[in-house]
């Protein structure tokens, strides 16, 4: 978790990557996020009474801090933002007690920008896909 702190500028409860699991840097990261009900946005995202699920545009969120990853060197003082998204797909839900794993490869750079691959899923189980475009920038 140090290594996550002392790399991405986010905190709790915007943090949405508890380890990273490989890094292959430049090229691909493997992070995981362990859902709890204690997330805050549980506590006003109940599409059904009773079964909360993790919003979408939260996992697209993790997969972009993720890509953060891909970046050399602390990024505390700067900034991975997310540009643009193209083609995100959601396919099942995230709920609570999953284990999430987004698996981001790098695509290409080009003028200040990386596009990226990112897939997120639980259990083998693809929960959501998306092409990102990440900028580094000075905050």
């Amino acid at each position: 978790m140090q290594e996550i702190l002392d790399h991405l500028p986010h905190r709790h409860p915007f943090l949405l990557i508890d380890k990273i699991l490989e890094r292959e840097e430049g090229s691909r990261v493997l992070a995981e996020k362990l859902v709890t009900i204690q997330e805050p946005w549980f506590q006003g995202h109940f599409p059904f009474p009773g079964r909360p699920i993790m919003p979408g545009v939260l996992l697209v969120e993790m997969m972009a801090q993720a890509g953060g990853f891909l970046e050399s060197g602390p990024l505390i003082d700067k900034g991975v933002f997310l540009a643009q998204i193209i083609d995100a797909r959601f396919k099942a839900p995230a709920t609570p007690g999953d284990r999430l794993l987004a698996n981001v490869a790098l695509e290409a750079r080009f003028g200040g920008l990386i596009r990226v691959a990112g897939v997120v899923t639980c259990e083998g189980k693809t929960i959501c896909t998306a092409k990102l475009l990440l900028k580094r920038m000075e905050i």
